[in-house]
């Protein structure tokens, strides 16, 4: 009787116990839940699955929640957004950048007439952003050109060197580059670097930034955009995707070439060349981009602006270097919020005769299809250059996957051949153009740090639509008949892959 008396108490005890947990877990359960609905109702398929995680997994459903559901993108947005106010209110009528916007503001196109309709469009929803005068834009076909203009440049240089890239290598173009950098900062010339964490993943690792910070040159000053480590893998999707160099405030390159072997067939095997393009600029837009740098740089770096502003003088006078128009268009959270996805909206809304796209990786929002399909029904040219062989074979499939809808709305696709194509730009109706950093996917219109030009320029628009032609030659349209010849494990590919889009 006494063993049964304490199995009764001990059993109690027990009950106690699960009935405790089982009531934590219930609350934690309505409190996810209720966040999730808070907070997810504008995303319905990603807030019911959420739901059934939490209610199916309980407490390990509220940890998953917790470590990868809640959008910290927004609340970093939020801290970027804020930081980026504060260097705005440097730039107003007492800022200390008060001189160079005045002169700078001599070089904001107006259109004496009315502006072109897809101008009128940006300044609606993009706020900020201006159409800049007064600048020269060469176009540049693949690394084996860039590297060496951009080591001119630095070599060049006399007072300041930025630089951001969201791969750096540690090979024979990152050592050339970081080598001329070194050299330059030991001149007593202000160097920054700003890389991605993820994209330079494999020179971090094999120490090749340690090489460089070890010899603590003041003038040498290196940084990585959100770094990653275990306990912030949500950091992952905080990818600052630009490439950007300025030289003295007079000169930058911008585009989509990386700093990478890769690009420059002296260094790698032919059938590993990647191809790519990328422009110099010259004229007022530098300082545009220059001031997007520092704004990043005082971000990572929590340096107060004033004294990175006053530090030393990164603005030059604007000059009058050539007839192109530029807009800047900085995006991510935090940032012009998904103006890359306005960009390529604006130009699927205002395009007239033809919109040309290239892209390596073409996954785009279905609004965006939807509105190229409607666009396509009005008779505009459209083209869309994709790589055949894509440097990550999933994407390739999830693009492939499109291809019966806009085939079906007669828009031209054309697969690219030979080696890898990293090529972004787009066309329309040979009035303008836009180059930079983005590609045609949701990562770029939603979570990565992009940065692109929006260019009105006759010249430079000729050059593009020329090499736009030359891809074309060097690339297979895609038919009814290439599509229907698709076997059953290909299908499958491209469905699964789909799913995948909103994270590619």
């Amino acid at each position: 009787m006494t063993v049964n008396f304490f199995l009764f108490f001990y059993s109690a005890d027990l009950f106690k116990l699960w009935l405790v947990f089982f009531i934590i877990c219930l609350l934690l359960d309505i409190t996810t839940i209720i966040h999730i609905l808070k907070n997810k109702h504008y995303e319905p398929a990603s807030a019911i699955l959420w739901i059934f995680v939490v209610v199916d997994l309980h407490l390990i459903g509220v940890l998953l929640y917790l470590l990868l559901g809640i959008n910290r993108l927004k609340t970093k947005g939020i801290k970027i957004e804020q930081h980026n106010q504060t260097m705005d209110a440097l730039k107003g009528p007492k800022g200390y950048l008060s001189n160079f916007l005045e002169r700078l503001i001599d070089f904001h196109e107006t259109y004496n007439d009315k502006p072109h309709e897809y101008q009128h469009i940006f300044n609606k929803i993009i706020a900020g952003t201006f159409p800049i005068k007064g600048n020269k834009v060469e176009l540049l076909v693949d690394g084996t050109t860039v590297y060496p203009k951009m080591l001119k440049e630095i070599k060049n240089a006399k007072r300041h060197i930025n630089l951001q890239s969201y791969i750096i290598n540690n090979d024979e173009v990152g050592q050339e580059i970081f080598h001329a950098l070194s050299e330059k900062a030991k001149e007593g010339v202000k160097v920054k670097v700003l890389f991605d964490a993820l994209g330079s993943s494999k020179a971090y690792k094999s120490h090749f930034f340690k090489h460089w910070i070890l010899q603590k040159n003041p003038n040498f000053k290196i940084k990585a955009f959100s770094k990653l480590n275990l306990f912030t893998p949500y950091r992952i999707q905080l990818r600052n995707h630009r490439k950007l160099l300025i030289c003295d405030g007079k000169t930058a390159f911008v585009g989509g070439i990386n700093i990478s072997s890769e690009n420059d067939i002296n260094y790698t095997l032919k059938n590993r060349h990647i191809h790519d393009l990328h422009c110099r600029l010259e004229g007022p837009t530098v300082g545009e981009l220059q001031f997007n740098f520092l704004k990043d740089w005082s971000f990572v770096t929590r340096k107060d602006p004033i004294t990175l502003l006053t530090e030393t003088n990164y603005f030059v006078n604007p000059e009058y270097c050539g007839n192109a128009v530029i807009r800047t268009l900085p995006s991510g959270p935090g940032q012009s919020y998904e103006a890359t996805k306005k960009m390529f909206m604006t130009a699927a809304v205002s395009a007239k005769k033809h919109l040309w796209i290239i892209t390596p990786y073409f996954v785009p929002e279905a609004s965006f299809i939807q509105s190229l399909c409607m666009l396509a029904a009005k008779d505009v040219d459209i083209r869309v250059i994709i790589p055949q062989n894509n440097n990550h074979w999933y994407v390739r499939y999830a693009c492939r996957s499109i291809y019966n809808r806009l085939i079906a709305s007669n828009i031209k696709i054309f697969e690219k051949t030979g080696n890898f194509s990293h090529v972004k730009a787009m066309i329309v109706d040979n009035k303008w153009a836009a180059m930079g950093s983005s590609n045609c996917d949701v990562r770029s219109f939603r979570l990565n740090y992009e940065l692109d030009c929006v260019i009105e320029d006759s010249e430079f628009v000729e050059k593009l639509h020329r090499q736009f032609l030359k891809e074309m030659e060097e690339s297979i349209e895609i038919t009814w008949h290439d599509r229907k010849a698709r076997g059953q494990l290909e299908k499958l590919l491209e469905n699964v892959c789909s799913l995948f889009t909103p994270v590619m």
